[in-house]
């Protein structure tokens, strides 16, 4: 995580360069028609396992897109759909300064708003 930082500034940046820095935008009708991973799922999952991130499959990696907001899979008919659509309508920036994670050396744990994530097994 610390090198991702390091290189990308924060790992949000390094994630948004996969969609090419806005969210990307699907109009399934049908819950059946959204899928469990994508061939960018699986780019993203097949880099973070060559920097040595494990547990991070492409169906991992694509829910993670989902939840994060790279990927707006809601449903047409779903408000929410509409919604994400018009916020990327607006001048869409991603705000690293809100992801970005702080390491504290003493503690080898990652800062993230009002929780820690302790990196030790």
């Amino acid at each position: 995580m610390l090198k991702i930082q390091q290189e990308f500034g924060s790992f949000s940046n390094y994630c948004w360069r996969f969609v090419n820095q806005k969210p990307l935008r699907n109009g399934f009708r049908y819950a059946r028609q959204v899928p469990v991973k994508t061939p960018k799922a699986e780019l993203m999952s097949k880099d973070l396992m060559q920097r040595g991130f494990r547990c991070v499959g492409p169906t991992a990696v694509y829910s993670f897109m989902q939840v994060a907001g790279f990927v707006n899979d809601h449903l047409q008919a779903c408000f929410r759909y509409k919604e994400c659509n018009a916020e990327v309508k607006k001048n869409f920036k991603p705000r690293s300064e809100e992801t970005e994670m702080v390491t504290e050396a003493s503690g080898n744990t990652c800062v993230s708003h009002d929780r820690t994530i302790s990196l030790r097994p």
